[in-house]
């Protein structure tokens, strides 16, 4: 098949690509009203909860599988896949009615499950092909740089995006840039809800125009469906005995599933935080904007970190961070309680780099995006099972009267669970520590 453009992209190329589809790809314009514009269009909390639950159980069910694919199709193919799933997605919620009742909810089903369909095609598939080229090219040892310059600019992406989506749903700032245009009448709200989507919808043209100026290494030998799905499901079972033999493998598995589970839960809790730390809600949208340029300069000093200190150490730093943020939140400072939170929001971006810097470095190319994909499986295996904990504890909380409920308010029961954070954190990563441990032996957390 004949493709426009260079049949062996340059190294600067192929990461220029990468670049653009990571950035459009995770930056979205209604993050900072996500909860909101749901509730906007009408649906309700309960409807809500249902909604990110199947969000969630898409992509555990669909994760593994598509890195499979995508090492026997091709993971470009599976990166176009996730361009036009985005797009599809978006265009659902665009055509979804407003106050639509039972439809409204068919619609929000379908955007959620091609969302996570989206996710999963895209996760691993990405930075496998890219870092086959630089393998390829000879350049693998380059591989840190690029996923900082990758970081940075997609932490500037999530900036802007933030910014620019919480000023586009506020009537005030529309109506003010308009009349400040000489535009005399007034915008409301309900014609507001559609345009951060909107906006994302063009992000989804990019992020499909980059995954088709993408180019593969090596061709993939074509077969017929039956023969692709089951050498695909044969990649599963590889890669998983890989990881489960591969002490470091293993190890980096482990690490991410406690670390990024723990910041995780903090993240869908953080504007109930904002509130409880008396910050006025206009700043809510700016804090998560500057915790986002926090991606910017991490990067750089994980690359160093990863050239000058072994990953157990790196490990560990991360882990202070996290222990020493989780400590800090339950300690509802006024104001101050900003710090305690960028702790987290620092180790969730070093944890990040470290996992895709050193699981790429030792992961078979040829296995290499179903790996990835483990990755990703297992990240949101563990945040599912956290945030069911969570609940749990609310609910206990609330039961057993631990925190005083002069009200129907939530906030000391919302208080009294951030005491628990920490332990929780610390218990998990004694488990973890302890059954790697056990599995390979005394010197396994050498980690090399």
């Amino acid at each position: 098949m004949n493709h426009n453009g260079p049949k062996h992209p340059s190294t600067a190329y192929t990461v220029r690509h990468f670049t653009l589809f990571r950035m459009f790809f995770s930056a979205r314009f209604y993050y900072p009203v996500y909860a909101l514009l749901f509730l906007d269009y009408g649906l309700s909390l309960q409807q809500f909860a249902v909604l990110n639950g199947l969000w969630a159980l898409t992509i555990v069910l669909c994760e593994v599988p598509s890195g499979a694919l995508a090492d026997t199709l091709g993971r470009r193919s599976l990166l176009i896949a996730a361009g036009v799933l985005m797009l599809l997605e978006m265009a659902v919620l665009l055509l979804a009615p407003i106050g639509g009742g039972a439809a409204l909810f068919g619609f929000f089903v379908v955007n959620r499950i091609l969302s996570g369909l989206a996710e999963a095609a895209a996760s691993g598939a990405d930075e496998a092909l890219v870092y086959d080229a630089l393998k390829a090219a000879g350049r693998e040892d380059s591989w840190g740089q690029v996923l900082a310059r990758v970081q940075r600019d997609t932490s500037l992406a999530f900036f802007f995006a933030l910014t620019i989506g919480a000023a586009v749903y506020d009537p005030r700032m529309v109506n003010a840039v308009l009349n400040f245009c000489g535009y005399q009448g007034v915008v409301v709200q309900a014609q507001l809800v559609k345009l951060p989507i909107a906006l994302s919808l063009l992000s989804a043209l990019v992020v499909l125009w980059s995954a088709l100026r993408l180019r593969e290494t090596s061709r993939v030998p074509s077969q017929r469906i039956s023969a692709t799905v089951a050498h695909s499901w044969r990649q599963v079972g590889i890669a998983a005995r890989w990881i489960w033999a591969t002490p470091f493998a293993f190890a980096i598995i482990l690490a991410v599933m406690v670390t990024d589970s723990s910041v995780r839960q903090f993240l869908t809790l953080a504007s109930e935080y904002w509130h409880v730390i008396e910050l006025p809600i206009a700043s809510y949208g700016l804090i998560g904007s500057g915790m986002s340029l926090l991606g910017i300069v991490i990067p750089r000093i994980a690359l160093r970190l990863t050239e000058t200190q072994t990953p157990l150490r790196n490990f560990f730093l991360s882990c202070a961070l996290i222990g020493g943020g989780l400590f800090g939140l339950a300690q509802i400072y006024p104001y101050w309680g900003v710090l305690p939170a960028a702790c987290l929001f620092a180790a969730m971006y070093l944890m990040n780099f470290f996992a895709s810097h050193y699981l790429n470095a030792i992961a078979p190319s040829e296995h290499r995006a179903t790996i990835l994909s483990f990755k990703g499986l297992s990240t949101n295996v563990a945040y599912g099972l956290v945030a069911l904990l969570y609940s749990g504890l609310i609910v206990t909380l609330q039961a057993s009267g631990e925190a005083s409920l002069a009200s129907s308010d939530s906030k000391p029961v919302f208080v009294e669970s951030l005491q628990w954070l920490p332990g929780y954190f610390i218990l998990t990563l004694v488990m973890m520590l302890v059954w790697h441990r056990l599995r390979f032996g005394a010197r396994s957390l050498t980690l090399e």
